[in-house]
C-alpha cells in the first residue's frame, strides 16, 4: 500500500499547476503607449486532473485608482508573450464584493484564459476560484441520410398501395351513412 502511494506521488505532483494572474491599467495597455510591467494580483494553484483550485496569494490593486479606472485582469501566454484576460473596473476590488477568478484550461490542463467577476458579498468567501476545462463544441443535427438505389439515383417510385389503403375513408363514409340514414322500420 505504501509502495503504491509512493509510485503515485510523482503523478499527483505533476498534475498540480500554478497560474499567476496580473493586473495592468487598461489605459496604459493601448497600442500607442508602452505596456507597463504587470502588477501581481493572485497566485492560484490547481489540480488539472480534478479541476480543484486554491488561492495561494492575493494582493488587491492599490494606488491612485478611482472607481472609474479600468484594469485588465490577465495572464501571460509564455509562448507568444500576449495578454489574455478581461477588463474590469477598479471598483470591483471593493470590500463589498465577492471576487471570482475563472481559469479556463485546455485538454492538457494548461491555462489559456482568465475570467473575473464580482457579486454582492454575503457571509461566504471573499474570493472564489473556478477551474473550467475546455469542452467539446456543439455538434450539428443532421437529417436522415439520402438512400440511393443500385444505379446511384434517388428512388422516386413509392410502393403500390392496396385497395383498403387507398379507399379506407370512402368505406368508412359509406358505413357511417348507412347507420345514420338507416331505413325506416315501417312495413
Amino acid at each position: 500500500m505504501l509502495l503504491s502511494k509512493l509510485l503515485l506521488l510523482p503523478v499527483a505532483v505533476a498534475s498540480s499547476l500554478t497560474v499567476y494572474v496580473h493586473s495592468v491599467p487598461a489605459a496604459a495597455s493601448s497600442k500607442a503607449a508602452p505596456i507597463p510591467s504587470p502588477i501581481p494580483l493572485a497566485q492560484i494553484d490547481y489540480d488539472a486532473a480534478t479541476s480543484a483550485g486554491s488561492l495561494t496569494s492575493y494582493t488587491p490593486p492599490t494606488g491612485a485608482f478611482t472607481p472609474e479606472h479600468l484594469l485588465r485582469i490577465c495572464l501571460t501566454d509564455s509562448k507568444s508573450g500576449s495578454w489574455r484576460g478581461v477588463v474590469t473596473s477598479a471598483a470591483s476590488f471593493g470590500e463589498q464584493y465577492t471576487k471570482k477568478f475563472t481559469i479556463h484550461v485546455d485538454d492538457k490542463g494548461e491555462p489559456y484564459h482568465v475570467g473575473f467577476g464580482t457579486s454582492a458579498r454575503d457571509a461566504g468567501d471573499e474570493i472564489m476560484i473556478e477551474i473550467v476545462k475546455r469542452g467539446a463544441g456543439p455538434k450539428p443535427v443532421l437529417n436522415k441520410p439520402i438512400v440511393l438505389n443500385a444505379e446511384g439515383k434517388l428512388d422516386d417510385k413509392e410502393p403500390e398501395k392496396t385497395f383498403l389503403q387507398k379507399y379506407w375513408w370512402a368505406i368508412g363514409l359509406f358505413v357511417l351513412v348507412q347507420f345514420v340514414a338507416g331505413g325506416s322500420g315501417d312495413k
